[in-house]
């Protein structure tokens, strides 16, 4: 497989890569460097449509635009990757392109959409649905039933309690503790509950 981005988040999807015995044919990014960690750097994401038919991918790409616009670019080559310290219910979905890193908990009936990252040591309790594109950042706490649509982004240490649905794009700020539902493009610092 290919991962895409060879910043901080791809660094640590090669790490979860490698410890789920996966095979890593190396990193395409802009700008072009060296070896990421011992791994090759292929090129450009410009020579992606010179690979797309001989490997998988992951876009390992914090940026939510980003990975989105890349993803949908590599639709149906699209490789998840799971943390062998995670633990994923056997009744729970993980859908592609999905990293899910160590630590992580996905609990009973969860359902993650494409191209998600759960960061490090976040959990997704029972019968949450995370739409495609939404980041847990690490430590993030999503209790039963919420509901996050398409690229949501959950800041570090949120807590989110139970029933609650959080809007497309909406930012949770670190540390918040959300109470009530969130809507649509909204930002809710970490200073404040709501």
């Amino acid at each position: 497989m290919v991962i895409v981005g060879a910043g901080g988040h791809g660094r640590v999807v090669l790490d979860a890569a490698l410890a789920s015995g996966l095979q890593v044919a190396g990193f395409v990014a802009d700008p072009v460097q060296g070896p990421v960690n011992g791994i090759a750097f292929l090129g450009p994401t410009a020579m992606l449509d010179e690979l797309h038919d001989t490997h998988r991918f992951i876009v390992a790409i914090g940026d939510q635009q980003a990975r989105r616009e890349l993803s949908l670019r590599l639709a149906g080559r699209l490789q998840s990757v799971i943390h062998p310290t995670a633990w994923v219910s056997r009744t729970a979905r993980i859908g592609q392109g999905t990293a899910v890193i160590g630590g992580v908990i996905v609990n009973a009936n969860a359902d993650v959409g494409d191209f998600c990252i759960l960061n490090t040591a976040c959990s997704v309790d029972h019968d949450c649905r995370l739409a495609d594109g939404v980041q847990l950042c690490p430590g993030a706490r999503l209790a039963g039933n919420v509901s996050c649509r398409e690229d949501a982004f959950i800041g570090t240490g949120a807590v989110v309690i139970p029933g609650v649905h959080i809007g497309v794009r909406a930012t949770v700020g670190a540390g918040a503790v959300i109470v009530r539902d969130i809507s649509d493009d909204s930002k809710v610092s970490g200073d404040a509950s709501n």
